[in-house]
């Protein structure tokens, strides 16, 4: 009897040895196809701004995955989940929400991120403070000849925001521009200039360039005659000045020189530190002008001698 059981089991038993294989080699085909899901594991990288660190280490996050069996078997790791907390940030907790987006699969691998667990996730940071700085802005600007600037140079923002530790920020009263140079213009310009954040060391500021402005024109100059001599408080009533009306010429941009009367500039005389007597002496005249425009008298200096009831 177990003789002929074995002739049973061992008759043509390459034919059914390879019909064993051929449906072990169609089950795990169907079974590759089949949709699967798998839980990896993965880390927080977390990277701090410069000057910070973390209080704590991150937390690992379990990560669903589902997919065709054959797509799983191709990921055999997943790399770690990479988090940069903003630079701008002063708060001690950053609250990130995690999506299917932050998970790096491998290019190519069709499966799809199911669950995230857990999905929200808070950093804890050393503490930091932050305060608002002027921006000075180290900017020469280079006219072509006849030209020169209308106003001031403008700034955009004048203000910065230092983050950095209480220690750090209370050396710090102001930031400067990168030193730079405008030359080649001859009329309104926009610039970006970046702030130099070499001397600021760990400490973090936003914006980091500003826009600068201006407007060339070109120069003109003209001259008024005729101007009295005053002392700035009005005419010199106890006082003989000579001469008593004196030229000045004005010289700046182009459409601000030709708005100009007469009653724009005052020519003023500085008195002289000795007391003025009966015999004359000699006093300075300075003119004062609108801002932009550069002016001088002619002649630059008068005589003055006190007036007496003779005259």
């Amino acid at each position: 009897m177990s003789g002929r059981l074995t002739r049973l089991i061992t008759r043509n038993w390459p034919i059914k040895l390879a019909a064993v294989a051929l449906a072990l080699m169609l089950y795990v085909a169907v079974a590759a196809q089949q949709p699967v899901t798998q839980t990896f594991t993965l880390k927080l990288a977390v990277l701090a701004p410069p000057g910070r660190a973390l209080l704590e280490a991150p937390p690992s996050v379990s990560v669903l995955l589902s997919g065709r069996g054959s797509e799983m078997l191709r990921l055999r790791s997943l790399r770690p989940i990479s988090l940069r907390v903003p630079d701008t940030l002063t708060a001690s907790v950053w609250n990130f929400s995690l999506k299917p987006s932050d998970i790096d699969i491998p290019k190519g691998a069709d499966v799809q991120v199911s669950d995230i667990s857990p999905r929200d996730i808070a950093i804890r940071l050393d503490s930091v403070a932050g305060k608002d700085v002027r921006i000075v802005p180290l900017v020469r600007i280079v006219a072509e000849s006849g030209y020169a600037m209308q106003g001031g140079l403008a700034i955009t923002p004048n203000v910065a925001r230092i983050v950095g530790s209480d220690r750090a920020l209370a050396a710090i009263d102001s930031v400067m521009t990168v030193p730079t140079e405008i030359a080649n213009v001859t009329g309104p310009f926009t610039r970006t200039v970046p702030i130099d954040t070499t001397p600021l060391g760990v400490v973090r500021i936003a914006p980091k360039e500003v826009t600068v402005s201006g407007d060339l024109s070109i120069i003109h100059e003209r001259s008024f005659a005729g101007i009295p001599v005053e002392s700035g408080a009005g005419a010199l009533t106890s006082f003989i000045v000579t001469p008593a009306r004196v030229s000045v010429v004005v010289r700046g941009p182009d459409a601000v020189v030709q708005r100009l009367t007469r009653d724009s500039v005052k020519v003023i005389v500085h008195m002289p530190g000795r007391s003025v007597g009966a015999a004359a002496v000699y006093a300075h005249l300075t003119v004062i002008a609108p801002p932009g425009i550069i002016a001088r008298p002619v002649p630059d200096s008068v005589s003055l001698r006190k007036r007496t009831g003779r005259g």
